[in-house]
């Protein structure tokens, strides 16, 4: 919110004890029970947004995802209400930086790397399995807490765009957009999100796929100057090699596999789900990846938790040839996008 909000109570139970950041909608707090307790994070929406219905609705269905969704990988939430200046969140309060800020000060190495991106993905396939798409996985939307051992567990955030799938359980939810309206980060886009189509789990699928690739070498797949340009590459450009992409990393053919795999263009061609995704990446010979300098025998592997147990290993092939239904995908993506281009803009949350 815009107001300094330090010292001041939250629904008459949460004592507000420093501001730790800011985004787009909204800002996050230490906060302690109003009658001690330990310190949790509290985050509020922006005054500009407090009061608006849809704004309020998207902050209301992160509350529902992330309380429902118990999962080491998935950050805690403990309780979230509605206050007059507008709602709330309140959720374990966490030792570390989001997964962006981690990479740009750190350089893990590639056994750690792996078994961070492996953890998002151990998150996600809890969430899908539980009927709840995220739509927006992204580093940004990952934190890295370090634990007291030292060692470093990955936790999703953010389910602000997240999409209930499961009626039964969550109950029909309110919907917020039209058909074609466009949401997410076009670094981390589908071909179908980035086009305005129907989107389900294969879409987190192919963001998470970027995410792996990301930790695994420090950058993006695709990487251009315009946001045109760099949806374009979405639809069209190959799936760059990981060992290509970072000096001196080396990867099993197995890893650079399921890579390919979950950014595959078209949707029936990726894992169906992150369960999926998760049982392939277990399956990979230890270690999946190393820097040149050490034999795979000698990398070490890091001090983290396992947070979730192997699935069930899955077979996963190389990419072939492209298929008539992606030439068909691509013709249909650039009409979107000259759409896209003629007026319609996507939708960044922070």
């Amino acid at each position: 919110m815009a107001a300094d909000l330090v010292g001041q109570i939250i629904d008459g139970r949460y004592r507000v004890l420093a501001k730790l950041g800011a985004g787009g909608a909204g800002a996050v707090y230490r906060a302690e029970r109003a009658g001690g307790g330990p310190h949790v994070a509290l985050k509020m929406l922006h005054d500009e947004y407090g009061t608006d219905p849809e704004s309020q609705e998207r902050f209301a269905r992160e509350g529902r995802a992330l309380s429902g969704l118990q999962h080491p990988n998935i950050v805690g939430v403990v309780d979230f209400g509605m206050t007059p200046e507008g709602p709330f969140l309140v959720m374990e309060l966490l030792d570390g930086m989001p997964l962006d800020a981690f990479l740009e000060q750190h350089e893990p190495p590639p056994a750690l790397a792996f078994e961070l991106g492996k953890q998002v993905v151990a998150g996600l396939a809890y969430a899908h399995a539980q009927g709840v798409l995220h739509r927006d996985m992204k580093t940004e939307n990952v934190f890295v807490a370090r634990l007291a051992d030292g060692s470093y567990v990955a936790k999703i955030l953010d389910f602000g765009l997240a999409k209930f799938v499961d009626d039964e359980r969550w109950g029909p939810a309110k919907k917020l957009t039209m058909m074609g309206a466009i949401f997410g980060s076009p670094a981390y886009m589908s071909p179908e999100q980035a086009t305005g189509q129907k989107v389900d789990m294969r879409s987190d699928v192919y963001s998470t796929g970027i995410v792996l690739f990301e930790v695994l070498t420090g950058t993006w797949p695709f990487v251009a100057e315009e946001q045109m340009e760099m949806m374009r590459m979405h639809l069209v450009a190959p799936v760059p090699g990981l060992a290509a992409t970072k000096d001196g990393l080396e990867v099993r053919p197995e890893l650079q596999a399921v890579v390919e795999r979950a950014m595959e263009k078209m949707p029936d061609r990726r894992f169906a789900n992150a369960g999926e995704m998760l049982a392939a990446l277990h399956a990979i010979p230890q270690p999946a990846a190393w820097l040149r300098s050490a034999a795979p025998s000698q990398a070490a592997r890091p001090n983290v938790p396992a947070n979730a147990a192997p699935a069930q290993p899955g077979a996963v092939s190389a990419r072939s040839g492209p298929p008539i239904g992606l030439i068909v995908g691509i013709v249909a993506g650039f009409a979107l996008l000259g759409l896209i281009a003629a007026g319609a803009l996507y939708l960044l949350l922070g």
